[in-house]
């Protein structure tokens, strides 16, 4: 899209340069002459109705009014624009806590956010004050919520991004199949439509498809991963984040000061090697920046075993060859009363094969898969000394896609190209005016656009406004959390006619109260909206543009444990937790044949019953042995309700186990580290018909790891660690997609150099 498609773009009838025009207002303009000025000069917002351009209106006010103030606040003296804190602080000695030096009004880092890293205001006048997120976010949460820390994924060892995903209740991974093959993540069974992906603030989009390929990650840069499902507690963040069913959220490591450097090289089966350099360097004045280079080469050609009826077969996978490489670069800097800037650009490209099904003896190893992308972000936090604090986000992703299928039955080889490109501008308010009532407001501005050299392709262009308003309550045993998300859609196409507009609310509530002090209920209610994708809208032949959004309803009841013993050898610390809940998914679009065309259809409705529970402890054995256990077990019943004189009427939903569960223990001592883990997933159905010739048998997937880390030098410290991955131990050639077979037993080695 061209710089002046964007200088002129008008998101659902509202007009971006008002926004950037606001900042020429002159100084000091008040919040009241903002609001008028957004109302007067948008041609755009005087044509929409008052209830949907009141949240977005009053976000861009109040941001034009931060932009007013900007050179007022590093002006004006603190005496004249806070006397109140500056009476309090003044009246107290500088040797006297924090505790007793805080002033009346509350900062906005005594606001209550749990889930956040701790932060502190800058503020010369004050003691400062820092606030720590929850140790355990699920158990204080209103809704189910879990983190996995760095120190877990590496003596865990896990690899791969899909590996470290499988650990969480509710979420289960579809991988089609081989190293290259597709791998998406999947909360409830919802569909990866419906999974929201945050990279460090950055919600990935994937506007053609609606499916993020996890596999493109590396883990190695991880710092944690935390999954919320059926509502969040934390209301400083992205908009877009409340129209999921549930969210990932993955935050990589930021750099440290001085000089470091990382050098890894992983070998593995199938003649796979992974080599990964990071180099991170700080700079005077809180500043510093890191780079990152990683890379997977593979020729994925395993064996596996095939059963046809009573004929057993011994086959090679072919066309599973992947090379790809990655690189990221990451600035971060602490600008004082500036705030902190955080600048991220990533990229990365691909050539895989992907290995295709495998169906009687038949292997189709036809299609290849080229990948291109980027993406950039900026984000600006900034606090204020009245309890004020303003996120703003810039994010670009470009992704740029090659399919080739070169098959022998096609008249032609088919070679599609597609090209998407998605601009973001988010910003939150957080106000929290008592340090146990906190509100948000929070507005993000999508433009997705999608080009291809396919016959029929439309050029379709997609503005979308999330807006959210966000409000918490937390004093003493309970926990509230209430949001309002309002959605419009706006379509754009070169060619034909475009889809029609679309608005809608979506509400959330979620609370937890703590019975006793260990012990919280906790319940949450949430409606989530998932737009139809370019491909459902538009694709050729299949698109159908009067599609309806999925809309799905979120009812979620839970107890969450949360306690530490004491004991001889040391302190335990035991998590537990169970949630039972109920799903409605209306106007499921699907592909329905009609003589000799498919299309797509809103015609599905699918009712949800589950129950999950998880439990985590940690602990010393002994003065030299620490253990770790983490399990957790799924049960659900997700069935098609759609039409009652249907063959499949109230059946269980492709690819839905019944039961599924996650079992890891992590024995750590002074010499190495021992750990094993356990994934078992129930009988599936590859379609909604659940007969014995769609059925899918269980497996249970079983991996052992050894690693250790050495420390050498005094004066210069440096650390070689090597761990060693057995995978799979029982051979299986299990399924997950059918007709995928996955790879048998396999090994892993790592050496990861640290300076």
């Amino acid at each position: 899209m061209t710089s002046e498609a964007f200088s002129q773009l008008d998101v659902a009838g509202y007009s971006l340069p008002l926004f950037f025009g606001m900042g020429r207002l002159p100084v000091g303009t008040s919040p009241k002459t903002c609001l008028q000025h957004c109302k007067t000069q948008g041609p755009g917002v005087r044509s929409a109705s008052w209830i949907m351009r009141l949240p977005l209106s009053f976000a861009l006010a109040l941001m034009g009014a931060w932009l007013s103030y900007a050179d007022l606040y590093a002006a004006v003296s603190t005496a004249a624009a806070f006397p109140t804190v500056v009476a309090a602080t003044t009246a107290t000695s500088l040797t006297t806590p924090a505790s007793v030096t805080r002033a009346s009004r509350p900062t906005v880092s005594e606001v209550n956010c749990p889930g956040q890293t701790a932060w502190t205001v800058p503020d010369d006048t004050l003691a400062a004050s820092a606030v720590t997120g929850d140790r355990n976010p699920s158990a204080s949460s209103s809704s189910p919520s879990s983190r996995l820390g760095r120190d877990r994924i590496e003596k865990s060892g896990m690899a791969a991004l899909q590996e470290a995903l499988k650990t969480f209740a509710g979420v289960s991974i579809r991988d089609y199949g081989g190293i290259g093959g597709l791998k998406t993540v999947n909360i409830r069974n919802f569909g990866a439509q419906h999974t929201g992906i945050s990279y460090d603030g950055v919600i990935l989009t994937d506007a053609m498809n609606g499916q993020v390929d996890i596999g493109l990650f590396d883990l190695e840069v991880v710092s944690g991963i935390t999954v919320k499902i059926a509502g969040n507690d934390d209301i400083y963040r992205s908009a877009r984040l409340n129209s999921s069913v549930g969210t990932v959220e993955i935050s990589t490591l930021r750099p440290l000061q001085g000089t470091r450097a990382d050098v890894r090289l992983r070998a593995a089966s199938f003649a796979t090697y992974e080599p990964y350099v990071r180099v991170s360097q700080g700079f005077e004045a809180n500043w510093n920046a890191s780079v990152s280079v990683g890379g997977l080469v593979s020729d994925g050609d395993y064996p596996f075993v095939l059963h046809n009826g009573n004929v057993t077969t011994h086959e090679i996978r072919l066309n599973s060859d992947v090379k790809s490489l990655k690189t990221e670069a990451n600035v971060h800097g602490e600008m004082g009363k500036g705030g902190n800037l955080d600048v991220k650009i990533a990229g990365a490209m691909s050539e895989r094969g992907l290995p295709g099904s495998v169906i009687l003896y038949t292997q189709h190893p036809s299609e290849r898969l080229w990948d291109k992308s980027l993406i950039c972000s900026i984000i600006h936090d900034v606090s204020f000394r009245i309890p004020l604090k303003l996120k703003t986000s810039l994010s670009y992703n470009d992704a740029w896609n090659r399919y080739l299928n070169d098959s022998a039955s096609l008249p032609e080889p088919e070679d599609d190209r597609y090209r998407q490109r998605n601009a973001t501008l988010s910003t939150v308010l957080l106000w929290g005016p008592k340090p146990f009532l906190s509100a948000s407001v929070a507005e993000d501005l999508v433009i997705s656009t999608l080009s291809a050299n396919i016959p029929g392709c439309l050029y379709p262009v997609r503005e979308t406004s999330y807006t959210a308003l966000s409000l918490k309550y937390s004093r003493g045993r309970l926990n509230a959390v209430a949001s309002l998300l309002a959605t419009i859609v706006r379509e754009q196409t070169r060619k034909g006619s475009p889809a029609p507009g679309r608005e809608h609310f979506s509400p959330s509530l979620g609370a937890s109260f703590s019975i006793v002090p260990d012990l919280r209920l906790r319940a949450s209610f949430k409606e989530s909206y998932r737009l139809p994708t370019f491909n459902d809208t538009y694709y050729p032949r299949m698109g159908n543009k009067d599609l309806d959004p999925e809309k799905a309803l979120q009812f979620n009841l839970g107890l969450a444990y949360d306690r530490l013993f004491d004991s001889k050898p040391g302190t335990w610390s035991v998590t537990a937790s169970i949630d039972a809940y109920h799903n409605r998914v209306r106007d499921k679009i699907a592909a329905i044949p009609s003589m000799f065309i498919w299309s797509m259809r809103n015609l599905g409705k699918v009712n949800m019953w589950g129950c999950d529970l998880s439990c985590s402890a940690s602990g010393r054995l002994a003065d030299w042995l620490r253990l770790r256990t983490d399990a957790n077990w799924s049960i659900q019943r997700a069935v098609d309700v759609t039409d009652k004189d249907s063959k499949y009427y109230k059946h269980q939903i492709a690819y839905t186990p019944r039961y599924s569960g996650y079992f890891s223990a992590v024995f750590e001592t002074r010499w190495l580290n021992l750990g094993y883990s356990v994934q078992a997933v129930g009988v599936r159905y590859s379609l909604s018909q659940n007969t014995r010739a769609y059925r899918i048998e269980p497996y249970a997937d079983h991996a052992l790891s050894l690693n250790r880390t050495f420390v050498f030098g005094r004066r210069h410290e440096w650390r070689l660690a090597a761990s060693a991955e057995a995978l799979n131990l029982a051979g299986k050639n299990y399924e997950i997609m059918k007709y995928y077979p996955m790879p048998g037993r396999n090994w892993r080695l790592t050496l990861k150099i640290s300076y």
